[in-house]
């Protein structure tokens, strides 16, 4: 498997999550906000990201229509969790409180794709479109870095579903 494979790369930023998630119990004031801020928007590129890449791909080639309307309802609930976290003063219990909640549903949905979106994915979409995706990851994140562009509106399950992926490598075309 490629390290460009989007399977691998999906699975390289859940670790990023996870660290950046835990790295907010060592800051306080500006530090923390920034942090926060950081990862907010990475989770919401993530989400994008995994709607128009991954998940059309989940419903239309393994047979994933159910885990891919789970997967958008969890990053829907992702969004709220973390637009919650915004409603507070940074650093204060309620504050705190929201952070742990948007780390928890992230958690939740993290280990639900590794253990049961990944491997039907991986089986039903070959290793060429996978690393193709992989670009395709890549590219999409270099346009929208720090969320650039993109609303943070809820997803719809239909929407995504419908989303045709092209085929191919993006930087050949």
């Amino acid at each position: 498997m490629s390290d460009f494979e989007i399977t691998a790369l999906v699975l390289a930023e859940h670790e990023i999550f996870r660290r950046d998630f835990a790295a907010l119990d060592d800051l306080s004031g500006e530090e923390l906000a920034d942090a926060w801020g950081a990862l907010h928007a990475k989770l919401e590129v993530h989400a994008v990201a995994e709607e128009q890449l991954f998940y059309p791909l989940l419903a239309q080639e393994a047979d994933g229509e159910q885990e891919t309307a789970d997967g958008v309802h969890d990053h829907n609930e992702i969004r709220h969790a973390a637009a919650a976290v915004e409603e507070h003063e940074v650093g204060s219990e309620a504050w705190w409180e929201a952070v742990r909640n948007a780390r928890q549903v992230n958690a939740d949905h993290m280990a639900e794709e590794e253990t049961e979106f990944f491997p039907p994915f991986k089986d039903a979409v070959d290793d060429e479109q996978r690393e193709a995706l992989g670009m395709r990851w890549l590219a999409f994140h270099d346009e929208h870095e720090e969320a650039e562009g993109l609303s943070g509106d809820d997803a719809k399950v239909a929407e995504v579903v419908a989303i045709e992926v092209p085929e191919g490598d993006p930087s050949v075309q």
